[in-house]
């Protein structure tokens, strides 16, 4: 029901194997899932770390348990609970069971890169994308903390990394923040025109959202590139007596 997107029939369905099995740990790992999805984050801390306790009690120490922390990392750092969620995160990427270990560490270092902690949010996504390379939302988020540290060359290469790991990639709406924070960082290194372009883009991705309102006032706040000189006319023709255009003045 919940693949089907039948979501109240998924949480229906739940309560009641909750009510019959209250140590059910998959039922609150899946519940607290669907609860994170609809925002409502209190709820959804309460099942997951039902869940984890659960699974920690009865011993089940295999991916599960590795999946269920990465779950709770992930809804504490939606609370701004950043501590606890790099120590839950922390143990989900170095278990040995996890299947997905670098979705762990980038989660890792979303939570220290919210925290203020940049250069520890870069070793932990290094890592993430050093175990899977095409981790697109990993090179992102590697983006951000280079940006954070104002190395804004490792922030750009990140970020085209971001968009070209994995082809699927350049057209994700999850990544459309890659376009605007590239453009940002192109616009910062001197580099006007690659900014536009990249702050095109990120608005033709979704002009309606909050990422594409960012970009259009980016956009509406930058100038246009400076339009290429006219070759200079031959001295003796009738345009070397032309009034001439202050060079400072014409510059936007």
């Amino acid at each position: 029901m919940h693949e089907e997107q039948n979501i109240p029939g998924a949480i229906g369905h739940l309560r009641e194997a909750l009510e019959l099995d209250p140590e059910n740990a998959e039922a609150h790992v899946l519940l607290g899932i669907i609860q994170f999805q609809r925002a409502n984050h209190p709820s959804a801390e309460e099942h997951t770390r039902r869940g984890v306790e659960l699974l920690v009690e009865h011993g089940r120490r295999g991916a599960t348990l590795a999946e269920a922390r990465n779950v709770l990392g992930l809804v504490l750092i939606a609370r701004e609970e950043y501590d606890e969620a790099a120590e839950v995160l922390e143990a989900s990427a170095l278990d040995e069971m996890n299947t997905a270990p670098h979705l762990a560490w980038g989660n890792l270092g979303l939570a220290r890169l919210e925290a203020g902690r940049a250069p520890e949010a870069v070793e932990a996504l290094e890592t993430a994308v050093r175990m899977q390379p095409r981790f697109c939302v990993g090179w992102y988020r590697l983006g951000r903390a280079h940006f954070a540290a104002n190395d804004l060359q490792l922030a750009e290469e990140a970020l085209v990394r971001a968009i070209e790991a994995d082809e699927a990639c350049a057209d994700a709406p999850q990544l459309q923040g890659a376009w605007r924070l590239r453009g940002e960082v192109r616009a910062r290194l001197g580099r006007r025109a690659d900014a536009l372009a990249d702050l095109e883009r990120c608005v033709a991705l979704g002009a309606d959202t909050e990422e594409g309102q960012r970009c259009q006032r980016l956009l509406d706040r930058t100038p246009p590139p400076p339009p290429n000189p006219s070759p200079a006319a031959p001295p003796d023709t009738a345009a070397d007596t032309a009034p001439r255009t202050n060079d400072a003045e014409a510059q936007p």
